[in-house]
């Protein structure tokens, strides 16, 4: 199960740095300047932010796995529609789209770890999931340049389609609900 947190946790490095080796085969492409090409990671890291203000606010109003779902589900429709861009601009509003997705894996990973952890035992589940978030956009870009011998960019994006198409089938039948009836739509504290 720590692996499927991992995986959470590491879907928002992944989204951003896997596919940075291809950049220039994505410029080549789709007859696109690299520094145009390159909006498309400014978008992914701007859908991230934004992302992170969307999915902690639903986790709170719906539970936990609700969100979660959708934010896989997005995920890879997002990472479809990367890897079938007709030109560099879909690529990019679909990038954003799929950094708002990503953002969803680490903002409820986190959550669920508090409603189900306490003390040194959520102390040890964050220091995990730290680790991955510290590992993850180091290798990320290594694993994603080694499979770009492999396949195309295109393959590339598909292959984090596939990644978060297994975390949403996990999700879907392995977690349970961990925000109390009582919990959902309270307002946090100091609002």
């Amino acid at each position: 199960m720590r692996l499927f947190w991992g995986g959470l946790t590491a879907m928002g490095p992944l989204c951003t740095d896997f596919y940075l080796p291809s950049l220039p085969s994505i410029a080549s492409a789709l007859s696109a300047s690299m520094s145009t090409s390159q909006l498309t990671l400014t978008a992914a890291l701007i859908g991230l932010g934004a992302g992170q203000l969307f999915w902690g606010p639903a986790s709170d109003r719906l539970g936990r796995v609700k969100p979660l779902l959708a934010s896989l589900a997005l995920f890879v429709l997002a990472s479809v529609w990367c890897a079938y861009a007709h030109d560099i601009y879909q690529l990019i509003i679909a990038r954003f789209i799929q950094g708002m997705a990503g953002a969803g894996g680490a903002v409820l990973a986190r959550a669920i770890a508090r409603d189900r952890y306490s003390g040194n035992e959520l102390t040890r589940f964050f220091a995990v999931l730290m680790v991955v978030n510290g590992l993850a956009p180091i290798v990320a870009p290594i694993i994603g340049g080694a499979l770009l011998g492999l396949m195309n960019w295109k393959g590339l994006f598909l292959t984090l389609s596939l990644a978060s198409a297994i975390l949403l089938v996990v999700s879907f039948y392995g977690l349970e609900e961990t925000l109390s009836k009582k919990e959902k739509g309270e307002k946090p504290p100091g609002l």
